[in-house]
């Protein structure tokens, strides 16, 4: 047996329980918002290209938040895996296709190790970051982007390591990559500065180059991008009918669109109602801080201690610029966000990355001791508690906060918890249960989230009506305080998480 494969053990054992875990969870999350609306149009983009119809991607006068202002490469690829359409499926293939993140950060702490399991660190933070583990299932736009946005910057990194590469397959793998990223989210494009800057780093501080040296390699470097983008252009002209029909003006149209996106609700941020072209520039980071489980935390602040020759390090260099770049986008650019973390999903695995650089290589430079053992003690005491976290929030894995705001429980009413209406689905099956049990009979429904991700969970006695005083029952998320229209009286069921409502069942008739 070939000692590659040995090395690869500890993965080969973490795929073998994440698929476990995969296969013994996946019925258990319901549909978010607009999830159904990002399939739907991967079955629309697979009948384009199948009759070269356009139906509809091309007739609008303007971008919108449907058919042309994303991509649906990924959903596409969903739609020939599931034919059949059926949820619970559409969640066990974007469970199955994370696995590339958790073998991506493996690869990469092997390669800077050297050590198998300090490698395991890396898919094991990660997994233990609920608020990308917990978007895994029913995140169709946000999760393939972060998967993406890794595999280009891992494939950066192993061209760096490996100089001798033919330029040319360096050039199409770099094209191909970083065209399903943009494809996914046009902030994939921050990948061009992010590689200008670490190719830039690198050259000066391994040859201290004169002036023309500098040219160049400045050269060099401008044209292996050009070639990128012209075969990541063709990526996105492939899969994007909207850019295809118009490439150069279409582009420039959804540039614009993407700074000056047209959501303009009230959000939810430390405790005040805030609309969303209004937030301040602190709310990324404190949500951050407030949803990264404290080890991390830990590892990552301390990586500049622990992180030796930081400057020469390639892998925290590049993970470093990365983060460093995106951030100094949103700061710069203030595009409309919300959703907490949910458009900057794509920085946890690459903060995950330096974190578990940061403590692998923390294991390796200390001595057993002391400081070693009390430090250690914590980081597993804290990794319990989050493990333990995980398993009350479930399905809802992603509404963790971390003890700086005293859990779930204390970021109530400061902070969004289920934003994303996942808990209908518990709050039908318990009506199901508890309420509408005569099969002879018909019950009207009426909810405050997206009707489809309510219906889609009834049984043939339930019937959804538009309006609620028409409604037996009334469904209502907390998003909004949508709960508040309809009388607390009524209220039969609480879904919730440690203590925490989530969904309000109301009896109404």
């Amino acid at each position: 047996m070939s000692d590659a494969l040995r090395r690869r053990y500890p993965l080969i054992f973490f795929g073998l329980f994440y698929l476990i875990l995969t296969n013994l969870t996946f019925r258990d999350f319901g549909e978010t918002f607009d999830e159904s609306g990002v399939y739907t149009r991967g079955i629309v983009l697979n009948h384009y290209l199948i009759h070269d119809d356009f139906i509809g991607f091309l007739h609008k006068s303007s971008p919108d938040d449907g058919a042309v202002v994303y991509d649906h490469f990924y959903s596409l690829m969903l739609s020939y895996l599931n034919p059949s359409s059926d949820l619970d499926n559409y969640h066990w293939l974007n469970m199955v296709f994370a696995l590339l993140a958790f073998i991506a950060l493996f690869e990469l702490l092997l390669s800077q190790t050297q050590k198998p399991l300090l490698a395991l660190l890396g898919p094991l933070f990660l997994l233990l970051t609920p608020r990308f583990s917990g978007d895994i299932p029913a995140n169709p736009k946000d999760m393939p982007f972060a998967v993406f946005y890794l595999l280009t910057l891992c494939a950066v990194y192993l061209f760096y390591q490996k100089p001798q590469t033919n330029p040319y397959l360096k050039i199409l793998v770099l094209g191909l990559l970083f065209g399903v990223t943009q494809s996914c989210r046009l902030l994939g494009l921050t990948l061009y500065p992010v590689y200008i800057l670490f190719d830039l780093h690198f050259f000066y501080h391994k040859n201290k180059p004169v002036l023309s040296q500098w040219k160049n390699h400045l050269m060099e470097t401008a044209c292996v991008l050009t070639l990128v983008f012209m075969i990541s252009s063709f990526i996105m002209i492939l899969t994007w009918p909207y850019l295809g029909a118009n490439y150069f003006n279409h582009f420039t149209d959804l540039l614009g669109i993407s700074k000056n996106f047209a959501w303009n609700n009230n959000v939810l941020f430390m405790g005040k109602e805030i609309p969303s072209t209004q937030l301040p520039w602190t709310y990324l980071p404190v949500w951050f801080l407030v949803t990264t489980p404290l080890f991390i935390l830990f590892f990552l602040v301390t990586s500049f201690i622990f992180v030796k020759n930081k400057m020469a390090n390639p892998l925290y260099i590049l993970m470093g610029i990365a983060v460093t770049v995106n951030l100094a986008f949103n700061l710069i650019l203030r595009p409309v966000i919300y959703d907490g973390l949910r458009h900057f999903l794509f920085l946890l695995p690459i903060l995950t990355v330096i974190a578990a650089l940061s403590a692998a290589e923390w294991f390796q430079q200390n001595k057993p001791g002391h400081v070693f053992k009390i430090i250690m003690g914590l980081f597993l005491l804290n990794g319990l508690t989050v493990t333990f976290q995980l398993i009350q929030l479930h399905p809802y894995e992603y509404i963790y906060f971390n003890e700086l705001t005293g859990g779930l429980r204390g970021s109530q009413g400061k902070f969004d918890n289920d934003y994303w209406g996942a808990s209908f689905k518990e709050a039908v099956d318990w009506l199901e249960k508890n309420e509408t049990t005569d099969p002879h009979r018909s019950y009207k429904i009426n909810g405050s989230g997206n009707p489809y991700q309510i219906f889609y969970y009834f049984t043939p006695n339930m019937k959804w009506v538009d309006n609620p005083k028409d409604a037996d029952y009334y469904i209502s998320y907390t998003r909004d305080d949508k709960q508040l229209l309809a009388d607390p009286s009524k209220i039969i069921h609480v879904v919730e998480r440690e203590g925490v409502p989530l969904n309000y069942i109301f009896k109404l008739k």
